[in-house]
């Protein structure tokens, strides 16, 4: 079995449990935008890290435990992008796609009319399908001189398919946190705001003894609706 669908067959069986259960199922779907920070010591002090956006796309499942307390389990595709850039303009932009399985503990907090205010915190599962590499980079063999006689690099832009190695790390685990604001629009629909941040606790890259660490750091916003089954 691959890891894509180990991968396909959690999440189902995620879903199948969380709905199985006794109590009140609530299903939805949400979507928005990831800024992703690396952390990531560089070695050359003239290159630079930079917070990229993305997107991100969760199928939600919650089942009531109690009237306050619920598991959610939100399977689905987020982005952790970043940029490497130098003095000279020379930058790389990394879009790196995910599929990400949270599964979290839900509390509702605070609770004014239609208007419920949860928090949660948990776990997640994610494994790396896709790497982007697009930007400016020198290209050394075409060379120009300027009046003075100076020789000068020209550069090229670049846009390609990162080939996975045994050294990526394509699976991620890490932490999960969110805070959201549900408006119930209907008894059995409902809209939601999230904000979420995601930390991972493995590194990008396995481990070699001279590379340094590098670790995801994921801040994501986005907007849903929300359906109660029962």
């Amino acid at each position: 079995m691959t890891n894509i669908n180990r991968l396909y067959t959690i999440i189902i069986l995620c879903i199948s449990q969380t709905i199985i259960a006794k109590g009140q199922t609530n299903i939805g779907v949400d979507a928005g935008i990831t800024f992703n920070r690396l952390h990531f010591k560089l070695q050359n002090n003239n290159l630079a890290l930079a917070s990229r956006q993305g997107y991100i796309i969760n199928i939600n499942v919650d089942h009531e435990l109690t009237r306050r307390i619920s598991v959610e389990a939100s399977p689905g595709i987020i982005q952790k992008n970043y940029t490497i850039k130098s003095e000279n303009n020379i930058y790389q932009n990394i879009d790196n796609t995910y599929l990400n399985i949270p599964i979290s503990i839900k509390f509702v907090v605070k609770s004014i009319n239609r208007l419920n205010i949860s928090g949660s915190a948990g776990g997640y599962y994610a494994y790396w399908t896709k790497s982007k590499i697009g930007g400016i980079a020198p290209n050394v063999f075409e060379t120009t001189s300027n009046p003075q006689g100076e020789e000068l690099v020209k550069v090229e832009d670049i846009n390609e398919t990162h080939v996975f190695t045994k050294q990526d790390h394509r699976n991620e685990i890490g932490w999960v946190a969110k805070i959201g604001i549900n408006y119930k629009i209907l008894s059995n629909l409902s809209c939601s705001i999230k904000g979420q941040y995601y930390r991972s606790l493995t590194d990008q890259q396995k481990q070699i003894d001279y590379q340094a660490p590098r670790y995801n750091e994921t801040l994501a916003a986005t907007i849903g609706v929300v359906y109660s089954l029962k």
